[in-house]
């Protein structure tokens, strides 16, 4: 196997050696990973702020990735710590980077939560705004331990009424999933709880300034230099992030805190 990587160069040159040869370090240690460029705007609302931005790899099977990324020689570092909340689903174990990671993207194509109202009667109401700009496929998750019900509207539209609201682990979440015309502005109104409590502890040990009230994750089918690069070295059957049918390389993330 190893022999065949190496008469390759002669006629590829040295990416082909290094793609050969890390398929064969892949297949030895049997890590599937996925790769995504992600826009990060999560850690502050409502202030001037530069979004993170990085590439991040991840594996949902038990393992690490750090022979991986050493073959990759991409600036990756690993640990427990790199936790990515991709809305959907969280990652427990990573590898992220950041080195040389360029352009393909621009902060027009970042995504908005407004809060367009705040008010008190008889129960609290709020009315957020949400524009989705270059993406038509998204994940939008509420936190039902501070919201009891909501109304989910396109212009006039009712895309989600009142009542019959689920929870998973103290969110209702919902993916939308539309073709190149399908809307991006959605008119989201929030009912709190009554006996909502900004400052206690939550079930899964945040504090309620640190849980959100909501997470947003819009995807974007855009590959960028940085991400393209990472995957010409990896392996043809290491997945790309989303859909298996049809990835898109690109996540932004970002969210509205209870506090806000």
């Amino acid at each position: 196997m190893a022999s065949k990587g190496f008469t390759y160069k002669s006629i590829h040159g040295q990416t082909a050696l290094l793609t050969a040869y890390l398929t064969v370090v892949f297949q030895l240690f049997k890590v599937p990973s996925t790769v995504v460029h992600v826009v990060d705007t999560t850690e502050k609302y409502g202030e001037m702020q530069d979004p993170r931005s990085y590439i991040s790899i991840f594996s949902t099977t038990p393992g690490n990735l750090i022979k991986e990324v050493e073959q990759i020689n991409e600036g990756f570092v690993c640990g427990r710590d790199k936790v990515l909340d991709f809305v959907t689903f969280s990652v427990k174990y990573g590898c992220l980077t950041n080195d040389d990671i360029g352009g393909g993207w621009s902060k027009s194509d970042i995504p908005v939560l407004h809060v367009d109202s705040d008010t008190e009667g008889d129960g609290r109401t709020t009315q957020i705004s949400i524009d989705t700009k270059v993406s038509t496929r998204w994940s939008l998750a509420i936190n039902t331990q501070e919201i009891e019900d909501f109304l989910f509207k396109e212009n006039s539209d009712e895309l989600v009424p009142l009542g019959g609201k689920g929870s998973n682990n103290g969110w209702h979440i919902f993916q939308f999933s539309g073709g190149k015309n399908s809307p991006t502005r959605f008119d989201l109104t929030l009912f709190w709880r009554k006996n909502s409590t900004k400052s206690a502890h939550n079930a899964d040990g945040q504090r309620a300034e640190q849980r959100p009230l909501l997470k947003l994750r819009t995807d974007v089918n855009r590959l960028t230099p940085k991400a393209a690069r990472v995957l010409t070295k990896l392996p043809s059957w290491c997945s790309q992030f989303g859909k298996s049918t049809s990835p898109y390389n690109l996540a932004f993330l970002t969210s509205l805190p209870v506090l806000f």
